[in-house]
């Protein structure tokens, strides 16, 4: 009787993985991806949390501890985690082409976004200033050890020369509030981690 019980949890749990995964095949958009979690914001943020301090420490950077998301309804910040002893909060936006993706789910997988200096710079900027306004609204404070964004992204055409070359003269406006500004780029074979820039 055991043994059918046993059968029969296991078809019930194949079941809900397959389940699962049906839902994020479903939701995925295919395009610029590699941080994606489909079925999971909170999962996908904390990815990228993970793989920035992954970097961080690989090159060696004060990284970060007991890193925590803070889960919808909590927000913002999207995660927290302490740094050298004091609380931080992190918020986590994604650089990515809306018309890309859209092509992408038309059938147009090969039509990837082409990022010129000034649209990526302008989207940059946007993506600071939107979560730099977002300040008042920090769930959980005080944060004493600042208030950090991460940017990422897997926009196939920004490699880490591009994206180098695109930050060179970047200015840096509406930061305010913000202690550090991070901008990650999804995993470089040739460094075997996710490169990144500090941006403040």
């Amino acid at each position: 009787m055991d043994d059918l019980h046993d059968w029969k949890m296991d078809k019930e749990k194949e079941q809900a993985i397959a389940a699962s995964m049906k839902e994020a095949r479903e939701k995925a958009r295919g395009y610029a991806d590699f941080f994606g979690w489909a079925i999971d914001r909170d999962c996908e943020e904390l990815g990228v949390v993970y793989s920035l301090n992954e970097s961080l420490e690989m090159s060696g950077g004060l990284a970060f501890a007991d890193i925590q998301s803070r889960g919808r309804g909590n927000d913002p910040p999207d995660c927290e985690a302490v740094v050298s002893g004091q609380r931080v909060a992190i918020e986590i936006t994604e650089l990515v082409s809306g018309d890309a993706i859209r092509a992408y789910k038309a059938g147009l997988t090969y039509k990837w976004a082409r990022w010129s200096k000034t649209s990526f710079q302008a989207a940059v900027s946007e993506l600071i200033a939107r979560k730099n306004s977002r300040f008042p609204a920090l769930q959980g404070a005080p944060y004493t050890g600042g208030y950090v964004l991460v940017i990422f992204t897997d926009e196939p055409l920004l490699d880490r020369n591009t994206v180098a070359d695109y930050l060179q003269d970047f200015e840096l406006r509406d930061s305010d509030n913000l202690t550090d500004i991070y901008f990650l780029i999804s995993y470089d074979t040739e460094l075997e981690r996710c490169p990144f820039f500090k941006l403040k």
